[in-house]
């Protein structure tokens, strides 16, 4: 069996309730680089037309599948262009995450900033893993400031892995 679903399936024996965070940018789809200053010049558009990450998507569907975790989407997102471009992507490309667990915070509404950029996704994974009673929840990220922070801020409650740990 491959690794990565491997650990995930010894992280949902280990608990009774487990949610998985998963990371868009760089993690499901593929994420273009764009200079400084010019993402919300030339947003509308983009983000629909990227291609998903197949490899990835295929293994998430497979741990969707184990009994007691649920899969969220937790995704940044500059503007509200960007919101409705993530949502009609995920429409196209995961049917196995309802929108109900898709959280795409928006940074055109004040929904995070620069300041707490890194901290974000931390604070949302504790709100919900409080309110639905997690005993464990992980984070599937490219950013490794924000890995980081989230295993910090969540301690043993939390496991994070970079993208490359389940593409291998």
């Amino acid at each position: 069996m491959d690794f990565f679903i491997t650990e995930i399936n010894k992280i949902c024996m280990e608990n009774k309730k487990v949610a998985m965070f998963i990371d868009m940018d760089g993690t499901i789809v593929n994420y273009p680089v764009y200079l400084k200053g010019t993402i919300s010049n030339t947003t509308s558009g983009k983000f629909i037309n990227e291609k998903p990450i197949k490899l990835i998507i295929d293994k998430l569907e497979e741990i969707s599948k184990i009994n007691n975790i649920d899969l969220y989407i937790l995704t940044l997102s500059k503007n509200s262009i960007i919101v409705e471009e993530k949502k009609e992507w995920l429409k196209k490309n995961i049917n196995y995450i309802t929108p109900n667990r898709w959280i795409i915070l928006d940074k055109q509404k004040g929904e995070y900033n620069s300041d707490n950029r890194d901290y974000v996704k931390a604070w949302k994974m504790k709100e919900i893993k409080e309110k639905y009673n997690y005993d464990k929840v992980i984070l599937l990220d490219d950013d490794h400031e924000i890995l980081k922070t989230t295993l910090n801020e969540l301690k043993e409650n939390s496991k994070v892995y970079h993208i490359s740990t389940a593409i291998i």
